[in-house]
């Protein structure tokens, strides 16, 4: 081997040492930001915690491989049981030299409900086609055209939806910029949303806050048996 080539091998090393060194001190100072974030709050924070990759059905769970699961935050939040954290899986595609793996990442972020009820999922149009693969749920339609055109709405319980999505919730989800940019799945017992980018506690607050409003808008006798 030339000197050359040697020298081509040691810089080819020492850009990968400089890559490793450098993700993990991102890596270092995110735990610290999260540790921090959760301190103030008097909430949980766990650095890895895989026993929520199977946490939710539906987009985005379910799909390819290497699922994970980071920085989950467990705590209270206007008086609420909420739990924030950092989905991701792979999905590779090609063969040989075309093989390429690519790593999606999510927050996903969901509070405790008073009763568990069906599934319903509202979304805006476009956000998400592949929208829930359960055995049954279907696109609904309401009486606001508006909102039809506006939301994608898929419900395996049709009078829990109409008394969900009631018109002043449809008029107030109309006009939230939240809800333009976040979907939002009532399952089981857990009202949920999620987004496709890395978790950051600077959004943390105001997808849990959006959860809150939808929840408090949704009638009390929705809750009772």
């Amino acid at each position: 081997m030339d000197i050359g080539t040697v020298l081509l091998v040691i810089l080819g090393l020492a850009v990968v040492a400089a890559v490793f060194y450098f993700q993990h001190k991102a890596h270092q100072k995110k735990v610290a930001e999260f540790t921090a974030f959760a301190a103030k709050r008097g909430w949980r924070y766990t650095e890895r915690d895989r026993s929520l990759i199977d946490r939710f059905r539906g987009d985005p769970f379910g799909r390819g491989h290497g699922r994970d699961a980071k920085h989950a935050l467990r705590g209270e939040h206007r008086g609420r049981q909420v739990l924030a954290f950092e989905y991701s899986y792979k999905e590779t595609e090609g063969s040989g030299d075309d093989r390429r793996t690519t790593t999606y990442r999510h927050t996903v972020v969901s509070l405790s409900l008073p009763a568990a009820r069906p599934t319903l999922q509202v979304g805006r149009e476009g956000f998400g086609r592949k929208l829930l693969g359960f055995v049954g749920v279907r696109d609904l339609q309401l009486e606001s055209e508006q909102f039809n055109e506006a939301f994608h709405i898929k419900a395996d319980d049709d009078k829990f939806a109409y008394d969900v999505l009631h018109p002043r919730m449809m008029e107030w989800m109309l006009s939230d910029q939240r809800a333009q940019s976040v979907p939002f799945r009532f399952e089981r017992g857990d009202l949920m949303t999620w987004d496709r980018e890395k978790i950051d506690v600077r959004k943390v607050e105001w997808m849990l806050d959006y959860l809150c409003d939808v929840v408090d808008r949704v009638p009390s006798f929705v809750w009772k048996p």
